[in-house]
């Protein structure tokens, strides 16, 4: 059985096949080295060779043409400033005779997709206004082919089924919302803001061979939330709906202030209540999903490696029921 990254030990002496998602030469004190990061469905280390010869250089010429690529490593984990990275003897190529499939080293949603599909698309059936439900259908038919293929973030909800597991999270939190403020909420457009916001994610990364290689030029230039209101109003058009009516208005503006404020991403902030409920939704899905990969990667009773993006580490704990 192979050793996955998150039962890997400090001071351990490994040979393993890993997923090599990323390979640069860098120079450090003693001379030039390899910085690598591998993966496998568990998470990913850092992995570092020192003392390069020809022969490694050929081998990096070869990988940087390929990527990502399975390769067989041997090393020696150790801690190394906050976590742990592995230091490395040696690499190669697996041989032509070994089977070895690179959807064996992915992530991979704790959620049935078909499933999630069939929750989405019954969730679109029970909208009641016509105009909403309309453009929801239609963009949301517009982005499903591409849908399982893409994570909802780098650093959170990855893998395949990650953007439809976040959307259903999505989904079933504003659905709860809803229940407990239905007096000040209006469902249809609380729950097709939460249908549409981050579909269009699938235009900020690129994939290949199953994994984001490269946030693209479109993430950096306009971005999936104005890709997506962008989207709402062409929709409106194909379908003949006037695109000054309050539902075109009201879906768009759910779609530009779902990230809250301006240095998240949202052109503008929440104006009305379902808007502001759905920013603190996705917000909080955001943030567990997070939390969700940091624990896949800790072992029971240890603390979490370090979250830029929480600010923190976390102790996986299980209490007892």
């Amino acid at each position: 059985m192979r050793r996955v990254i998150q039962n890997l030990k400090v001071n351990e002496t490994i040979k393993e096949y890993f997923l090599l998602t990323n390979i640069q030469t860098k120079l450090g004190k003693n001379g030039a080295y390899f910085e690598m990061t591998l993966a496998d469905a568990s998470g990913e280390i850092k992995a570092r060779k020192w003392d390069l010869k020809e022969i490694d250089y050929q081998l990096y010429d070869l990988l940087q043409k390929e990527l990502p690529q399975v390769i067989l490593v041997k090393g020696f984990t150790r801690q190394f400033q906050q976590s742990m990275d592995l230091k490395v003897f040696y690499l190669a190529i697996p041989l032509d005779d070994v089977t070895i499939s690179i959807s064996d080293f992915l992530p991979t949603a704790p959620i049935n997709v078909n499933d999630a599909f069939c929750e989405i698309e019954d969730t679109i059936s029970s909208l009641n206004n016509k105009i909403i439900k309309n453009i929801v259908s239609q963009v949301y038919q517009l982005y499903k082919p591409f849908l399982v293929q893409y994570p909802a973030s780098i650093h959170g909800h990855q893998g395949y089924g990650g953007l439809i597991w976040h959307t259903l999270n999505t989904i079933r939190l504003c659905e709860s919302v809803y229940i407990l403020y239905k007096n000040m909420l209006n469902r249809d457009l609380l729950i097709g803001g939460a249908i549409l916001h981050d579909l269009a994610k699938i235009k900020d990364y690129k994939i290949e061979k199953g994994i984001v290689t490269k946030v693209t030029d479109q993430s950096k230039f306009i971005g999936h939330i104005v890709t997506m209101a962008y989207d709402v109003r062409d929709t409106a058009r194909r379908l003949n709906i006037d695109v000054n009516t309050q539902e075109v208005e009201l879906l768009e503006h759910m779609i530009l202030s779902s990230h809250g404020k301006g240095e998240y991403g949202s052109p503008i902030e929440p104006m009305i209540p379902e808007a502001f409920a759905l920013h603190l939704v996705d917000a909080l899905d955001t943030k567990l999903g997070i939390v969700h990969q940091l624990l896949e990667k800790t072992s029971l009773g240890e603390w979490s490696e370090w979250s830029k993006i929480l600010g923190q580490r976390l102790k996986k704990v299980v209490i007892d029921k």
